[in-house]
């Protein structure tokens, strides 16, 4: 029992020091909140405020001020006196013992510490701020001052290279100068809002008027002096061209520079009144218009000398060409002697002299031209590198033309070999029919014979005629090598079929007298050959006999025969 009682009180007086160091924990955090709460009461804003305040600030800047300043006055008068309110109550609540109230009123008291010190930092930089943009905006006036000075002094000392622009430039700048006038005084006034807008439009007629300012002298200076200069060079140029005996096809050059003068004057007007994009494509318009000019007067100036190299050599290959020519016509009539010549031939001859006589009196034009007045250069260049092309052309058909006349002299000879060689096979294969000495030709194959016989002698007499047609005799020769073939093949199916129906008529002798089919087909193989002169026909008939009685003899047989056969056919 007694050990329960000391442990109990062992437990009461544990209890009673946790309470009592639990009491002064949370009267230390309260002691420490309220000098939070006096430094925040001491903060840099009441000074900066005063300073800021000092300024005499108007418009929206004034409002802004004001705001600031009833912020302010609300944590100072109000909500930092609550929170001292609420911390002073918190102590008593410890002191009597009331910790979980006192707990909850030491957080209610940081956490609006918390707020006001964020709430402090955002007044203490708006404060900045306002500070901030005051001095910038009194540093601007200060910039642009000097930056006014500078460019008072520039367009004094660029006067003469502004051109017509200077007038509205020292307008412009003139009122810049009332505008700077009107934003300083707005920054005294300390409108700080409407110094800012001024601000930004100055900045942006200053940039603007610095650029002018630096890219005007370029352009009057293409307008003033470079383009003048250029016409004069070119108006020279021209003049000098002209003595000197060139002419120009629809010659605007005058005109043109008459154009551009007008336009380099309006452009100058377009200048005073400081359109400078309208100035800088003018400008580019006008350079290329030059640039044309100046091509114009160059490609006269180096037609001449292409003329002058080229000229002699266009007239040399024309000489050449017509010689040719010439020579080409002659040999056309002469082979047309012994020749049937195709209508092209003779019509490409006569087209190449029409053309030829063309170019001739074109180039006699241009010569009468070049010697007695004002040539346009460059329209006699074309020309002559069409003249060039032609007789290019010209000499390529030319060429062909005579290699086909050529080609006719050969072609006879190659058609003369070809018929010997026709005639003399024909005669090898009457020589070989009649050394076979068969009982008879069959009609069809000597039909045959005497349709390509009759078209050799044909070819002959075509080719003994005064004028002959090589085109006509080439067709004729193949049509004759095409039917000697077919000839040559059916000569060989003759000697063939004759000579193996004859050796097997014989060799089924043998079977005649023991087999009354094979003495029969042997019978009508006999009479289609020596009868008929049906010799294929015979050779079936006995083959099949044979092959009946004695099958494979027929393989042996003809086997037999071409390895003994000598003959072509």
């Amino acid at each position: 029992m007694i050990i329960v009682l000391i442990a109990i009180i062992v437990v009461a007086i544990l209890v009673y020091l946790g309470i009592v160091s639990y009491q002064r924990y949370l009267l230390k955090q309260v002691e420490d909140l309220l000098n939070r709460k006096a430094d925040i009461g001491e903060s840099p804003v009441r000074k900066k405020l005063m300073e800021v305040s000092s300024m005499n600030l108007t418009g929206s800047s004034a409002v802004g001020l004001d705001n600031i300043r009833n912020d302010y006055q609300e944590i100072i008068d109000h909500r930092l006196p609550e929170v001292e309110d609420i911390a002073n109550h918190s102590k008593q609540d410890i002191n009597d013992m009331k910790i979980f109230e006192a707990r909850k009123e030491v957080a209610t008291v940081s956490e609006s510490l918390d707020a006001i010190d964020e709430e402090m930092r955002r007044l203490s930089d708006q404060l900045d701020n306002i500070k901030r943009i005051d001095q910038e905006q009194r540093d601007a006036v200060k910039i642009l001052r000097m930056k006014y000075q500078e460019l008072r002094k520039t367009l004094l000392a660029k006067n003469l290279t502004l051109g017509p622009s200077i007038d509205l430039l020292e307008e412009k700048l003139s009122r810049l100068d009332d505008d700077f006038e009107t934003f300083s005084e707005t920054v005294n006034s300390g409108d700080h809002e409407t110094a800012e807008t001024q601000l930004q439009k100055l900045r942006t007629s200053t940039e603007e008027l610095e650029s002018q300012i630096k890219a005007i002298p370029a352009l009057y200076e293409n307008l003033i002096n470079v383009f003048p200069d250029q016409i004069d060079e070119i108006k020279d140029g021209y003049d000098q061209l002209i003595n000197h005996n060139y002419a120009f096809e629809d010659d605007f050059v005058k005109d043109e520079l008459k154009q551009i003068k007008g336009k380099i004057s309006d452009n100058l007007e377009t200048l005073s009144n400081l359109r400078l994009d309208a100035v800088r494509d003018n400008n580019k318009s006008i350079a290329i218009r030059i640039d044309d000019l100046y091509d114009i007067l160059q490609t006269e100036i180096d037609a001449r000398k292409s003329v002058e190299h080229n000229f002699n050599v266009i007239t040399r290959f024309l000489d050449h060409a017509e010689k040719q020519n010439k020579v080409l016509l002659n040999e056309i009539e002469r082979l047309d002697q012994s020749y049937v010549l195709s209508n092209d031939q003779i019509a490409v001859g006569q087209n190449l002299d029409a053309q030829l006589n063309e170019i001739r009196s074109e180039h006699d034009r241009d010569t009468e031209q070049i010697t007695n007045q004002p040539v346009v250069y460059s329209a006699i260049v074309d020309r002559l590198k069409d003249e060039n092309a032609q007789l290019n052309e010209i000499e390529e058909k030319q060429s062909n033309l005579n290699d086909e006349l050529q080609g006719l002299v050969d072609s006879e000879k190659d058609a003369r070999k070809r018929m010997q060689q026709y005639d003399g096979e024909i005669h090898n294969i009457k020589r070989h029919v009649e050394g076979l000495n068969l009982p008879g030709i069959p009609e069809g194959y000597m039909d045959y014979f005497f349709v390509v016989s009759d078209e050799i002698e044909k070819v002959a007499s075509d080719m003994n005629q005064v004028r002959i047609n090589m085109e006509m005799i080439n067709r004729e020769l193949d049509m004759v090598s095409t039917d000697i073939q077919t000839l040559t093949k059916k000569t060989t199916d003759l000697t063939d079929d004759a000579a193996i129906s004859e050796l097997a008529i014989q060799y089924a002798n043998r079977y005649r007298h023991s087999d009354e089919e094979v003495d029969e087909a042997s019978q009508r193989a006999q009479k289609l050959f020596d009868t008929d002169h049906r010799y294929s026909e015979s050779l079936s008939v006995i083959s099949k006999a044979l092959e009946q009685i004695e099958p494979g003899a027929m393989d042996n047989i003809t086997e037999n025969y071409y390895q003994q056969k000598r003959t072509e056919y």
